[in-house]
């Protein structure tokens, strides 16, 4: 008998538990101008990101991500100039929580996390 408490009393605090989000998740704001003229990047814990390349063709970008490593996502992005082509980025998170988005190995930017929620209810 107390084998079925010591399980009932597993399976809750099982059920009880929660996860912390990936620390790629959350609203990033720019630290500086980039080439690539992202000045803002959502990353939601619904597994999409959006971002906006305002110096290379005005283009907005919708996302799938996925981690890659504890402090890494990587972004399987589309562009609304070509939804045919898919581009990956990856986002890497520092010590300092400091993030950078790097595409085809060349830096796009580097942001800071805002306290804004990236997945706002509808």
């Amino acid at each position: 008998m107390k084998f079925y408490y010591a399980l009932f009393f597993l399976c809750i605090s099982l059920l009880l538990s929660a996860c912390s989000p990936h620390p790629a998740a959350g609203v990033w704001k720019a630290t500086e101008d980039n080439s690539y003229g992202i000045s803002r990047l959502v990353v939601g814990f619904d597994g999409r990101a959006d971002f906006v390349t305002a110096k290379q063709n005005n283009a907005t970008w919708h996302c799938f991500w996925s981690m890659s490593g504890k402090q890494e996502a990587k972004l399987d992005c589309t562009s609304s100039l070509n939804t045919d082509q898919e581009e990956r980025f990856v986002l890497s998170i520092n010590e300092q929580g400091l993030a950078q988005l790097h595409h085809k190995l060349q830096l796009a930017g580097t942001f800071m996390r805002l306290n804004e929620n990236p997945s706002p209810r509808k």
